[in-house]
């Protein structure tokens, strides 16, 4: 079967781009390791799957006979997987697609047909990390063996110990003979040099303008969010009334105080406005995706659709990826290059449609955090000495990125970590710490109502309302950076003050034990024992709103 009868059959897609054409013969004639650099919404996830896919009709596994499709982060992987699903269950309902991530933790062993994760569980799978999988510590690294491996949106981890980290799966997977693909939008070509740079011959394939949309930017002069308030001009808020708008923020708290200040000024109901962040339980955070998607024109297999009336979607950096809409205004404070056109991606994405983008300064206080601080000056400057720049042109994209950031591996880390990988793969590692994929580390923060003081011990109150509901734990959980817990327990409204463990009794049954963390008033330091990563917390309820998350947020950790 050809790549067109292919993708017109199984995929609807009447003709497929040239960058699709070009990787349906790279990986049938198994031509790996393979980079593709093509840009947003031009359909590389479907460039990859159409060639693998094409193996269940044949009956004939060459390429190999699974997929392991790897995303940077979680939020990403549901949607990924429904639309990878969507396409495998038009050849064959027997094909198998499952998630696997720290919420949804169904393929331990990646022993699907298709398995979507993040970067953080194919890592401890690889270093066959025993907590992770009991006593099957070979069955995730002999998958992996026989998969090709994807790494999708492979530029957005943005700290060296992270492209470290990767540099080295990329290097051992290589040695090994392990077929993989590397894709991505905004790879700039310092970050490319450094991960292929013991890989001398990989295949690129490289995308051209295939969507032809127009998007306008502007650039104001005054910040968006300054000394705690919301600037937004009375012009640009009437456009938000008429105008399907994404705004995106570079903190959570610019996030909610934004979201606050347009649902106010604009009296809109909890149906025309909707908050991302990653601040947000499990359960909320599914509730406001959805919501998202009904609030901004997207795409249901190839019909597009477009809400009625208002639709305000504000969010962080969250958003920067996998959500597949199309606003027609885009409010965005200013982030390095990389982020710029990804968020440029979710506005005016499909064909003919024309939009705006605003991309609004930061306060010189700290205002550049999450990122560094280089980073905006060098995007900043380019883009004024560039006012004619195309931000739909994938050449012009390619310069603006590679010319402003710097993103690599760090040398002595990579090799350090292919020391780490080796010896995990030989023995196994008996704890995921031992082994991580950035240079913080994680916890979890459970949302539970505390109970008011009164008779009883409210150690013991909490932990009968946890053993009497037990899908709070499953649907009111957030995995956060160490950090944010530790600027939760050391802010003065003291969010966090208790912390749950499970542990074995004396008939070695799995038992809940709820400890007071500020019994005795100890007060907070650097090196305060009490939070450690890997451990859960609970935060009041109270610290905590369905349409915004934790609230008020303290840290400017996204």
């Amino acid at each position: 079967m050809s790549s067109d009868n292919f993708y017109y059959q199984f995929f609807n897609i009447r003709q497929s781009y040239p960058h699709q054409q070009a990787t349906w013969e790279a990986v049938n004639s198994t031509k790996f390791p393979l980079l593709i650099k093509a840009p947003s919404g031009s359909g590389k996830t479907e460039a990859i799957l159409a060639p693998f896919l094409s193996q269940f009709i044949s009956n004939q596994f060459d390429i190999a006979p699974r997929l392991i499709y790897v995303l940077p982060m979680r939020v990403l992987v549901n949607s990924v997987a429904e639309r990878i699903e969507k396409y495998a269950k038009r050849i064959s309902q027997s094909i198998s697609v499952k998630v696997h991530h720290g919420d949804v933790p169904n393929s331990p062993f990646f022993i699907a047909d298709i398995v979507v994760t993040t970067l953080d569980q194919f890592l401890y799978g690889f270093a066959r990390a025993s907590s992770q999988v009991g006593k099957h510590i070979d069955m995730p690294a002999g998958s992996i063996a026989s998969s090709m491996i994807v790494f999708d949106e492979a530029h957005m981890y943005r700290d060296e110990f992270t492209f470290s980290i990767m540099r080295a799966i990329l290097e051992i997977l290589y040695q090994s003979r392990i077929p993989f693909v590397v894709m991505t939008a905004t790879m700039p070509e310092s970050l490319e040099k450094s991960l292929f740079e013991n890989i001398k011959d990989y295949h690129q394939i490289s995308g051209n303008d295939v969507i032809q949309s127009t998007l306008t930017i502007n650039m104001p002069d005054t910040p968006l969010y300054s000394s705690g308030q919301v600037n937004i001009p009375d012009d640009v808020l009437e456009k938000v009334k008429t105008k399907k708008t994404l705004i995106v923020l570079n903190q959570v708290k610019r996030a909610q105080r934004v979201y606050e200040e347009i649902k106010q000024r604009l009296d809109l109901s909890d149906e025309q406005i909707v908050l991302l962040h990653s601040r947000f339980t499990k359960k909320d955070r599914q509730q406001h995706e959805k919501k998202a998607l009904s609030l901004i024109p997207n795409k249901v297999d190839g019909t597009m659709r477009i809400p009625d009336n208002i639709g305000v979607v504000i969010s962080t950096q969250v958003l920067e990826a996998g959500i597949d809409f199309s606003a027609e205004l885009l409010l965005t404070e200013l982030a390095p290059a990389d982020c710029l056109v990804q968020r440029a991606g979710r506005c005016a994405r499909y064909e003919g449609e024309k939009g705006e983008m605003i991309i609004f300064p930061v306060e010189n206080e700290k205002g550049y955090l999450p990122y560094k601080k280089e980073h905006l000056s060098k995007t900043l400057a380019w883009l004024q000495s560039h006012p004619d720049f195309n931000i739909k042109n994938f050449n012009e994209v390619c310069s603006f990125v590679s010319q402003t950031l710097d993103y690599q591996a760090n040398d002595y880390e990579a090799r350090d970590t292919l020391i780490d990988l080796y010896e995990c793969v030989l023995y196994a590692d008996s704890e995921p710490r031992n082994i991580q994929l950035r240079d913080g580390k994680s916890a979890t923060i459970v949302v539970l109502d505390i109970p008011e003081s009164g008779k009883g011990k409210i150690e013991d109150k909490i932990k009968a309302y946890v053993l009497n509901n037990p899908s709070l734990l499953k649907d009111n959980f957030i995995n956060v950076d160490i950090g944010i817990v530790w600027a939760l327990f050391n802010d003065g409204n003291r969010p966090i003050q208790w912390e749950i463990q499970w542990r074995y009794n004396e008939k070695k049954e799995k038992e809940i034990f709820i400890f007071n963390l500020i019994k005795g008033k100890k007060k907070p330091d650097e090196k305060d024992s009490r939070i450690d990563p890997f451990r859960t917390y609970i935060i009041d309820s109270k610290y905590y709103k369905q349409d915004k998350g934790i609230y008020p947020d303290v840290s400017f950790i996204i």
